[in-house]
Parts: C-alpha cells; structure tokens; sequence
C-alpha cells in the first residue's frame, strides 16, 4: 500500500459489480476498508436498489467508483455512457449502471471495467517496483483482462475484450463451450462455469484434481501469449475467483514456457513475471476507491 501520508482525504465509495455478485465500500482516505456488503446479483432494479440503500445508511462518501463486470459503454458522449450493453448475463443488458447509482448516492460518480480497475490498483498499489505496463487477467464467471500504463487503464475505441479471442483446442478437449456468443473462445473454455459445466463439479471444489487445473492452465497460457506478444507488458497478474487459485499460477507459468517455444521468452527465470493478484480479493474494490479518489483529484 502507498504512505498513508500520501492517502489524506475524503471517505470514499467504491463498488466491484460482479456477475454473481456486488460488493459495495466505504474507504478512508488512507484505503482501509471503513464498511463493506456483499449483495447477489439478481435484477438490476433489486441489485442496484440494494446499493443504493448501502450508501444511503453508511458514512457519507465524496466520490464513488465503480469497477462493473463488462461489456460497458465508456465512451463518455454515448447517451448510454455506464452502462451495460450487450451480456450473457440475463436481464443486465442496457443496464445504466452508472447513472442510477450516481443519481442514487448523489456525488461524483465514474465507471470503469472491474479487470481495469484491478489492473490499475495492483500497479499503483501492488509490490514495487511496480511495473509501468501491467496486465491483469480475471477469470470467474467470465474472463477478462485488461492492461494499466503508468496508472491509467489503456483503452481503444472500446475496452478490450480479451476474454473472447480465439484459442487452439488443447488435444483430447471436445468440450463445445459455454459462450453463447462465440462458443469455444477463451472464456467459452475456462471460465468457472465451463469449468464446471466440463468436469461436472464446482471449481471451489476441485482439490486435488490437477487434471482440472492442468487443462485450465493450458488455455490461458494462450492468453498469457497474446499479451505478450501484443503488449510486451511488464508483469501479468491473474485473480478472480478461479484465477487466484492456489497453484494455478505455477501451472500457467509451465504451460508459458512451452507454448513461448523459446521465442522472445522475456519470462524465462522471472517467477514474477505471472504471479497471483498482490491484493487478492480487493483488486477491483480497491481500483474502484482510487477511481473515486480521481474525481477528487481533477
């Protein structure tokens, strides 16, 4: 964490909104967590009420940040700014997230993707040094991930959407996918439900099972070779609920290796090149709580 002497201010507000579930906080200056809640995520009438109603009993905040599941609208002109577009989660498609819970909650208000909000926190607030170009992968009901340069998320025309790029079939694998866009994209592979869906038991559950974890780690070590040849990024982190899984990491920097072939292999001999998320849980509460912090800062 920073100096706390560097973290004077205002109380803060920050939100993960997850596929399965929301979690909302009260932050002090110095980013301790004052006061949290976990809400499922049901319908967003009752979800984003439930929020509200949060913030409504809590400390008063001076900004909130949101760190939202995607795809989101961040194009700051759309009239459909924060909001949720087009989703396999039923009933959150044009969902205006953004703009209920500003209106909500009553203060200065943002939104960014949850995998963009804990890339920024785990490189401003990670182990130093901290690198200049991190990305961050999550991988639970979905998988996402997205990079953070000096600070800030990077962002194209849109958020990128690295959890739907194509994947070579890990031999032997007839599973047919579980997104309902693209089929056997990265996340029709290895997200926690296809996961779940493949093996017939719930990744929470799965010790022992290196067959699992084996075949998980095969897949996004793909995406670990998108993002290096793409972005050549300095350090790649992986959370969420099945990310973060102990051991998981060990078997993605394996599979590295051999997918790499020993072609501009930067990560051989860096155990901290893949690594586990340094905040763990808070990855994406906390970048929400430094969103807030820039409003303030502006």
């Amino acid at each position: 964490m920073p100096d706390a002497a560097a973290m004077t201010g205002p109380t803060l507000g920050a939100v993960e909104a997850g596929g399965t579930k929301f979690r909302c906080a009260v932050v002090s200056p110095d980013l301790e967590i004052v006061d949290a809640r976990y809400l499922l995520t049901t319908d967003p009438d009752t979800t984003l009420g439930a929020v509200a109603e949060f913030f409504g009993r809590s400390e008063p905040v001076a900004a909130l940040g949101i760190a939202s599941f995607g795809p989101v609208e961040l194009d700051p002109d759309s009239p459909g700014y924060g909001a949720i577009t087009d989703t396999p989660k039923p009933g959150w498609s044009g969902a205006p997230i953004l703009a209920r819970l500003s209106e909500a909650v009553g203060v200065p208000c943002d939104i960014q993707t949850d995998v963009e909000a804990a890339a920024v926190a785990e490189q401003r607030l990670g182990p130093v040094p901290r690198p200049p170009l991190l990305a961050n992968v999550t991988v639970g009901t979905g998988i996402g991930a997205a990079l953070a340069v000096n600070g800030r998320p990077w962002r194209g025309r849109r958020h990128s959407e690295l959890g739907h790029i194509p994947v070579r079939r890990v031999d032997g694998d007839d599973y047919p996918g579980h997104c309902p866009f693209h089929g056997d994209c990265l996340e029709g592979m290895a997200c926690g439900p296809a996961v779940a869906e493949r093996w017939g038991v719930d990744p929470a559950a799965a010790d022992g099972r290196d067959d699992i974890w084996r075949l998980e780690a095969a897949y996004l070590a793909q995406l670990v070779r998108v993002l290096v040849y793409s972005f050549a990024p300095d350090r790649i982190v992986f959370g969420g609920g099945v990310g973060a899984r102990p051991g998981l990491v060990e078997m993605i920097r394996a599979e590295v290796r051999d997918d790499l072939a020993d072609y501009a292999d930067y990560t051989a001999g860096d155990d901290t090149f893949v690594s586990a998320a340094a905040l763990g849980n808070d990855s994406g509460l906390m970048g929400a709580a430094l969103l807030a912090r820039s409003l303030l800062d502006d």
